[in-house]
């Protein structure tokens, strides 16, 4: 069937009718705000009613006269004729960005990736060494872990002028410091006066809990006599305890009667083990 001339069909005219959307409303209030209403459809094809309260903050800015000048150029294209200035059915109002470029920035980045590939490369190739007897070995694969705390002094690490144990000369064969020397050493020239460390008064205790700290055990061994030394290993990424610590005391009675009374005293859940530390090769 042909349509008469002039006459358009009644579903178009609907359609036509359902699309077309009121005009936007702006409002302004009494204390300075605005009042916006847009219509838009959703894509299920329902009209919403947007309302924004918006309230203009005038900030003064320096800026160069050629960009101060350029807002104020006529509008050209499909915004031709409109009024200066951004508008709100076209352009979405948000914080200004301030774009700063940097001159050079790729190189930099080409020296970041160089560094960073010197730090790689470094990592591979460096050698492992173990914190105790600086062997070519893990830490926890160390055999002298159980008798030895990190940074005692090793054979490695004496200067080369020190008497050797059993040496001629040397008395009981200990390390005797430069200023000492010559001085047919006796009790009272050893480094560290009354309460000289003595590894024979050393005890070694284990099964220690995790979260142990060595103030407490320091506060616990206390009671028995005076301690010199508390060390308590602790993993350098967890920062929580390995399990063993060492307790050095001034008098080996008073470590021997803290071995017998701390040997199987519970702590944190747990049963600690006490026993005399062995020297290597023991």
């Amino acid at each position: 069937m042909s349509r008469v001339a002039g006459r358009t069909d009644w579903a178009e005219e609907e359609d036509e009718d359902s699309i077309a959307l009121p005009q936007q409303q702006i409002i302004k209030n009494k204390d300075g705000t605005e009042t916006i209403i847009t219509y838009s459809i959703r894509e299920d094809g329902k009209k919403v009613k947007t309302t924004r309260r918006i309230k203009k903050i005038v900030n003064k800015i320096v800026v160069n006269p050629r960009v101060a000048e350029r807002k104020h150029w006529e509008k050209f294209g499909q915004e031709k004729g409109k009024a200066i200035g951004p508008q709100t059915d076209t352009v979405s109002v948000a914080e200004n960005i301030v774009f700063r470029p940097v001159a050079g920035w790729k190189a930099n980045t080409e020296e970041k990736s160089a560094e960073d590939q010197k730090k790689t490369d470094a990592l591979k190739s460096a050698k492992i060494k173990c914190r105790i007897c600086q062997g070519d070995h893990f830490t926890t694969k160390c055999p002298f872990k159980d008798t030895m705390g990190e940074g005692d002094a090793t054979p490695a690490d004496m200067p080369d002028d020190a008497p050797q144990a059993g040496a001629v000369g040397t008395g009981k064969g200990s390390y005797v410091p430069p200023h000492l020397r010559g001085r047919g050493a006796g009790e009272g020239d050893k480094m560290g006066g009354k309460f000289d460390r003595d590894d024979s008064a050393t005890l070694r205790v284990t099964n220690v809990s995790e979260f142990a700290e060595e103030q407490d055990l320091r506060d616990m061994f206390s009671r028995y006599g005076h301690v010199t030394r508390v060390f308590l290993a602790k993993d350098r990424e967890t920062g929580r305890a390995k399990g063993f610590a060492f307790v050095s005391y001034a008098d080996r009675s008073d470590a021997a009667k803290a071995c017998e009374k701390m040997d199987g005293f519970g702590y944190g859940h747990l049963i600690l083990r006490v026993e005399f530390a062995k020297k290597p090769g023991n």
